[in-house]
């Protein structure tokens, strides 16, 4: 049974490992991280045996030199030969290294965007691929994709049943025709919103701050307000300068769900 050699080329040391043949004097430089040194030994086995296990650890020095594009095509060649897990799994390494470099200090969002996708694209089924959508949903929140990246962020914490959740949400604010508000200030108001609560909604106009303003009540006690300016509000809601001139007397509302986190999402009833 060959022996094996777990190796974490990363200053950072992210969870996953390279998995290479054992090779002594390669194996020590690499620990000590001389690759360079490992580079020139690697080569010279490569002149006499070129195969999977040399051309595996190569393709593991070069991901320590940050040679990424080289690295990934030493992989590739190595998986001609032996098309394993383990290959896959390393070179799902050095794309997420080449991703994580892109996305800082470089800052081509779009390009570590594409490079993370590979990476999840070649992490072998059963790895755990948390940190893969960690790095997806910081980069997705720099491209100001806050939705995606806020699924990406509770899938790196395995929280799968709230991802379903997230996404019920979505079809739902994308398909609704029902009339949506945002009720902002209910921490201020110590008012825990739950789902299928009803609040009432009373017109305040003589708000000398908002002539437009919608104070929102719930049991005759003061829970918030319906957003009316632009941060607190998403596509999917109406503000209270929207509804103010069309909203009924005795107008109420009912709480659907928490939004993001941070949205108290209700419909008019």
């Amino acid at each position: 049974m060959k022996d094996y050699l777990y190796i974490d080329s990363s200053d950072d040391a992210h969870q996953a490992k390279f998995k290479v043949s054992k090779t002594p004097k390669v194996e020590y430089l690499i620990k000590e991280k001389r690759y360079d040194e490992a580079l020139n030994e690697i080569n010279d086995l490569l002149k006499t045996d070129e195969g999977f296990e040399n051309l595996n650890l190569k393709a593991v020095i070069l991901d320590g030199l940050s040679m990424y594009e080289e690295s990934c095509e030493f992989f590739d060649r190595a998986y001609r030969l032996n098309p394993s897990d383990e290959i896959q799994l390393n070179k799902a390494n050095t794309l997420y290294d080449w991703a994580k470099v892109t996305f800082f200090p470089e800052g081509d969002y779009e390009k570590a965007i594409k490079l993370i996708d590979d990476a999840l694209d070649t992490i072998p089924d059963g790895e755990d691929a948390s940190e893969y959508y960690f790095l997806k949903a910081e980069i997705l929140e720099a491209l100001n994709q806050l939705v995606d990246a806020q699924k990406y962020y509770l899938m790196a914490h395995k929280q799968f049943d709230k991802v379903n959740e997230l996404e019920s949400q979505i079809n739902y604010l994308n398909s609704t025709e029902d009339t949506l508000i945002n009720v902002v200030g209910t921490d201020f108001h110590d008012f825990t919103p739950q789902a299928g609560m009803i609040v009432d909604l009373i017109k305040e106009e003589g708000n000398e701050h908002d002539p437009d303003a919608i104070a929102v009540f719930y049991n005759e006690k003061m829970a918030g307000y319906v957003a009316n300016s632009d941060y607190t509000l998403i596509d999917e809601v109406k503000s209270a300068s929207k509804i103010n001139h069309s909203i009924k007397e005795n107008q109420k509302a009912e709480i659907l769900f928490i939004y993001l986190g941070e949205y108290v999402i209700a419909k008019l009833i």
